[in-house]
């Protein structure tokens, strides 16, 4: 495999707005995914991405890298029970996993690849 694109996506928690951003997948384990909501992703991207207001996670979408999927970490901390499977959020499938995971302003959003 090779590293690959994904994007994540944030509704406010109001529904005001929405916000797609840009994820750069490396084709690792332990490895943390890297952000961009302003671009194109790359491997120098921040390690996480920085909720603007209260908001909501609800979709993933990518290609399954070597990693089997990804926990959720809040500022550097892993959030237990917020994982994913990259196989169940592939772009291609049109029933992939909807997700509902609050995220406070504020909050650093990122991801460990195991």
């Amino acid at each position: 495999m090779a590293d690959t694109a994904a994007t994540f996506v944030f509704v406010a928690a109001d529904g005001s707005q929405t916000f797609s951003v840009d994820a750069f997948v490396p084709d690792a384990v332990s490895t943390t995914i890297k952000f961009n909501d302003s671009g194109k992703a790359l491997t120098t991207s921040p390690a996480y991405w920085q909720a603007p207001t209260d908001c909501y996670m609800v979709d993933i979408t990518g290609a399954a890298p070597t990693a089997v999927g990804g926990v959720i970490t809040f500022t550097g901390s892993i959030i237990s029970g917020k994982t994913f499977r990259w196989a169940n959020q592939l772009a291609t499938l049109a029933t992939r996993m909807k997700h509902k995971v609050f995220v406070p302003r504020g909050t650093q959003f990122g991801v460990l690849q195991h």
